[in-house]
Parts: structure tokens; sequence; C-alpha cells
């Protein structure tokens, strides 16, 4: 069952409850009392095992033995219960951010993407596999840590620069297969959703100049052909043999800046076509609809554009960062 922040404060209420009658908080009585009130209140009341647990991992209350002890932060969030955004802010600086409790929540976190448009975001349909449990994941969005937005998930702004979450993720975190066959997957997903979305356009294109054998003729040849460089095969316009002088290399983001990964062997098709290769790229792409509001930005002959080697010192319009270096050793004669 989710933790949830209604939950969270209705045990502390019980827990409270028993403090006051007793003087002392015994946990088997909590829990006998948390159960007779999923009696009363139906299935949908709170799991005595899973709010101790978040309790004391949060640093809300103590347990030494069979006894609780609520901390002065339980103690504010009681406090401040007609508050809600003062439970919030409680909740997120001590509880999320600093508490044991955190271990869960920073290794997910890490592995949001970060732009200076969108903030620090992730794709909405595959949040949960960053994270190895997600049963916290409602309180996140309760409490206003994450806030969802179209496709994605984004960190609240007013967190994109906590001190704690930006010193997290500038350090290199392990990422565990599972993440990381997810991260491949989203982008297999997302490469060829924007494949689709540019042979549509281009046929929609050709049919708009009155170039209908040619629109019938732009393929996706991806699938079959992997290492050609380009993705898709189509036509600037009208041609007599109906051989495509158009060739395609199509990048997408579900996010709207424009930022790409180009292998050596698209680089080389670049290179090799000239004026003929073009790269497509596709922002803001919803991936449930496999739909974008953009027209793609073109970048036609794109080795000369990009200039991925930085031959032409004066050519300023792109940034290049290196991510990979082919090695290999030479050869004794």
């Amino acid at each position: 069952m989710a933790i949830e922040l209604n939950l969270i404060l209705k045990f502390l209420e019980i827990v409270k409850e028993r403090e006051i009658e007793t003087g002392k908080i015994i946990s088997s009585e909590v829990k006998r009392e948390c159960e007779l009130k999923k009696i009363e209140s139906g299935l949908q009341f709170l799991i005595y095992k899973e709010n101790e647990d978040f309790c004391c991992e949060s640093g809300i209350m103590i347990k030494k033995e069979d006894r609780l002890i609520v901390t002065e932060i339980g103690e504010a969030i009681l406090q401040n219960k007609e508050s809600r955004e003062k439970i919030n802010q409680i909740i997120i600086k001590n509880c999320l951010l600093k508490s044991e409790f955190s271990d869960k929540i920073m290794p997910g976190l890490a592995l949001f993407h970060n732009d200076k448009e969108n903030g620090i975001w992730y794709e909405k349909k595959s949040v949960t596999e960053l994270f190895d449990s997600t049963e916290f994941l409602p309180l996140l969005y309760d409490v206003g840590l994450l806030e969802k937005d179209g496709n994605n998930i984004k960190l609240n702004s007013k967190f994109s620069q906590n001190e704690t979450i930006t010193e997290y993720r500038k350090i290199k975190r392990k990422i565990s297969q599972k993440q990381l066959e997810a991260g491949l997957e989203i982008k297999k997903k997302i490469g060829l959703v924007a494949e689709k979305i540019v042979v549509d356009y281009e046929r929609k294109r050709l049919e708009k100049e009155g170039f209908t054998e040619e629109a019938n003729r732009v393929e996706q040849i991806s699938q079959d052909w992997a290492n050609k460089g380009y993705d898709v095969e189509s036509f600037d316009d009208k041609s007599e043999d109906l051989i495509p002088d158009r060739f395609i290399e199509v990048k997408g983001t579900t996010g709207k800046n424009f930022s790409i990964f180009w292998s050596q062997n698209e680089i080389e098709a670049a290179q090799e076509l000239g004026a003929k290769y073009w790269i497509y790229f596709i922002s803001e792409i919803d991936l449930e609809n496999e739909t974008t509001p953009n027209d793609p930005e073109m970048i036609p002959n794109p080795f000369y554009r990009i200039d991925p080697f930085d031959n032409d010192p004066d050519n300023k319009e792109f940034v290049k960062k290196s991510e990979s270096i082919h090695v290999t050793k030479r050869q004794e004669n």
C-alpha cells in the first residue's frame, strides 16, 4: 500500500492519543488501535507497519524496543497540522531530503534530466523504473516535491537549487541494471516515435507540393538497416527516377531543448552525403499518443553546419561535447 500524507497524519494522531491516555507509547498498543480503526473505517485505513517504518526511517519517531518516541520533527508536524504548506515543508526538508529515508529517493532523483527550460524532470511513463520501490511516490506528489507536468514529472522548482539535491546529483551514483534497461527502453521508444512522426511529416510535405508518388516512397529504413547512418529516406521534390535524394537522421526528445548524440557512423554518412543529409529534431514527444505539437527542427548538411570536428573556428552555432572515444592499440610491425 502506498505511503500517503493523510495516513501519516492519522498515524501520528493515534500515537499521540496513546501518549496522552497512558503517558507512554507502546508499539503493540498502537498497532492494535490501528487495526480496530481499520475495522471501523474500512480497508482503506492505514497499515500500521508501513507507517511505523516510514516514521522511524524519516526521523518523525524513534523506536526503542517496544516503545515509540515522537521526535521534534513529529511534534512540529502535529503542531502545524492545520497548515498543509508548513507540514509539506517540514516533511520535504527534514524527512525526505535529510533522513535515512532519503537513501530511497535520491538515487532516482539523480537520474532525472536537467535542462534550463524544463528544470529537473523525467518521463512520466517511466519514472517508476528509477526507484527500487515506489510505495513512497504518492507522498512525493502529496507534499509537492514532485509535480506532474503533461507527459513529464518535474522536481518542484523551489527545490531545484536545494543543496542536498544538487550535491547528490553532482556525484556519480550507482545505476542498477533495471534502471539502465528502463532508460534504454524509453530512449528506443522515443526514437521509434520520432521516426514515425518524421515519415508522416515528409509524406504530407511532399503531397502538399503535389509530389504524390514521391510521398508514397518515403520510407523508414532504420529497422531493417540500423547501421546505414540515417533513419528515413525521402525526396527534396520531384524525382524522375523516384530515387531518394533526402536522407534523414531523426533525433527526438520528450523535452524542449535541442540536445542530440551524433554517432561516428552517422557523422561519416553526413560527411559522405553532404547536402543530401539532414537531421530532423523532434521535441516534446507525447509517447502515449505518439504525437508532438511541433514541426521538426531541420538541419540540412549538418556535417558543415554542426562541424563535429571543429574544423571551422568561426562556427559558433552548435556546442559539442565529447562523450566517449574509440581506443585501439597500434600493431607492431
